[in-house]
């Protein structure tokens, strides 16, 4: 055998391997999970990735999802601060803060919406103008059900993060 036979055959081989290996992460790429988007959450010095407590395609929006609630600190002076991904903010978004009374254990939520594209930010101060303390806030993606015993159309949150707020050391 000649060097140049053998030189043909490794480069035969490592064309042959480089191939297949292109091809193996190429598929490992396309069977890889999804993964969801997370809503960035920033309050009183700590920092979490908050993932989704709800997560139902949009055409199956009650799907069987379970999620966690995430934790953050407030307090007076040091609001709650969120940043949401373009898979959230460029689609129609609504967004619910809850604050409480300590005492009298009254609630009160408070219901915003937002267009595509219109708000990627949101800054949640840890009392309200009435004095009530932040109780958690959710961002939510809404979709729209028809009920096919009733025809009656409804609006459910087929994606929602969800943050629970404690008083901070």
């Amino acid at each position: 055998m000649t060097t140049r036979k053998i030189l043909y055959g490794l480069s035969a081989l490592v064309a042959v391997v480089g191939v297949a290996f292109v091809l193996v992460v190429g598929k490992a790429i396309l069977d890889a999970p999804e993964e969801s988007p997370r809503v960035s959450a920033y309050a009183d010095g700590r920092y979490e990735e908050v993932k989704p407590f709800r997560y139902c395609p949009v055409q199956e929006p009650l799907c069987d999802y379970e999620g966690t609630t995430a934790t953050m600190p407030v307090r007076e002076g040091h609001p709650l601060q969120l940043s949401l991904p373009g898979a959230i903010s460029e689609n129609p978004w609504g967004f619910a803060s809850v604050y409480g009374d300590p005492d009298s254990g009254d609630v009160v939520e408070a219901d915003e919406y937002f267009a595509p594209g219109t708000r990627n930010t949101l800054t949640v101060p840890p009392v309200n103008e009435d004095g009530l303390v932040l109780i958690g806030v959710e961002v939510r993606l809404p979709s729209g059900v028809i009920d096919v015993d009733t025809d009656q159309e409804e609006i459910v949150s087929h994606a929602i993060w969800s943050i629970a707020t404690t008083e901070a050391d």
